[in-house]
């Protein structure tokens, strides 16, 4: 939470200049914002004024797309030659909440350890991301309270917008966020004053999110190795390996390469979104699988998420879990992250 003692540079926004603003913006960037689909479904793509939505929850899908695209080009090959291929696509991606935002932080480390990421990079770069506080739980397996990423970012955003009825408090953490609020529609507004509403404003909305008791007991036991192979083997016999826990995930970046040939002497290098518990993301050459089972895949993939990691990783965060709660929401044998840690915890 902001304190007293900390710098925060504030402006405020009437909701009525919203759209203006955005129209502003989107004549220099790229704006992903939520949209209203055919469907009633919001999702995250190209801002238009007829299907901006600001009611709007948590949508199924993260925003980790616009970083690591579902399917991309990554190297040209002409008679030997590789090219790679990067983004130079200026994008703004505003509306985001913050256990999204603290999942691109930690993404961004994770793929940038002791190899940089070019192409990750290239999207990373050139991404100015606004969020939008979450004044409560956006449906019930929402947790970020007890992973310590929400319900408001602490870190890494360019603008924070606080809807606290007919305006918005904007909390400037960037000199790009001063820059993007330097524009007609934002107005000053005393700092102190500012301050204690929006102190108010993330109390509120950390008493409304329930946290889970299990959550820290199960990383504890994860981390004395207190859970035998069977167990997961029991969620293993459950799981029907649909990879939808992965994809909805915002901080699953597994990843498959493949060589397409376009014509003669000529070819793409793709990547493709891949899933850690699909069978054969860990198979060699040989045949062997280290990863024969889905109950130990299961389990690596929780570790993943729970146990590996460092300080440099979690950004501020509990674990590399972000609490979306996704993962609960789309299963559709009921054994998310959520399920799975009450179920350590009382092994």
């Amino acid at each position: 939470m902001c304190s007293q003692d900390q710098e925060v540079r504030m402006k405020i926004l009437d909701k009525k200049h919203l759209i203006t603003v955005i129209k502003n913006w989107a004549e220099r960037y790229r704006v992903i914002s939520p949209v209203r689909t055919s469907h009633n479904e919001t999702i995250f793509d190209i801002f238009d004024e007829n299907t901006f939505t600001l009611d709007y929850t948590k949508p199924s899908m993260p925003p980790k797309s616009l970083y690591l695209p579902q399917s991309e080009t990554i190297f040209t090959v002409e008679n030997g030659e590789y090219t790679p291929v990067t983004s130079r696509i200026k994008s703004l991606l505003f509306g985001i909440r913050a256990c999204d935002m603290t999942a691109i932080l930690q993404s961004k480390s994770f793929m940038n350890g002791e190899v940089a990421d070019l192409f990750y990079n290239s999207h990373s770069d050139n991404t100015i991301t606004v969020v939008m506080a979450c004044a409560g739980p956006q449906n019930d397996t929402c947790f970020c309270t007890t992973t310590k990423s929400g319900p408001y970012a602490k870190k890494g955003y360019d603008l924070q917008f606080y809807d606290v009825g007919e305006s918005f408090l904007v909390a400037i953490g960037s000199e790009t966020g001063t820059e993007l609020s330097n524009i007609e529609g934002f107005s000053d507004i005393d700092d102190a004053d500012a301050l204690n509403k929006i102190q108010s404003f993330q109390k509120e909305a950390e008493q409304s999110i329930e946290r889970i008791p299990e959550f820290t007991p199960a990383m504890d036991r994860l981390s004395n190795g207190g859970i035998r192979d069977e167990f997961w083997e029991r969620f293993g016999n459950k799981c029907i390996v649909c990879g939808g826990c992965t994809f909805v995930c915002p901080t699953c970046t597994c990843f498959n390469v493949a060589d397409r040939p376009t014509a003669p002497g000529k070819g793409d290098r793709l990547r493709t979104w891949d899933a850690c518990l699909y069978g054969g993301f860990t198979k060699e050459a040989s045949g062997h699988n280290p990863r024969s089972s889905q109950g130990i895949r299961l389990k690596r993939r929780h570790e993943h998420k729970l146990l590996y990691y460092t300080d440099r990783d979690t950004h501020g965060g509990l674990c590399t879990c972000v609490g979306c709660g996704r993962c609960s929401d789309y299963c559709p044998v009921h054994i998310g992250t959520i399920e799975v840690v009450k179920a350590i915890a009382g092994e």
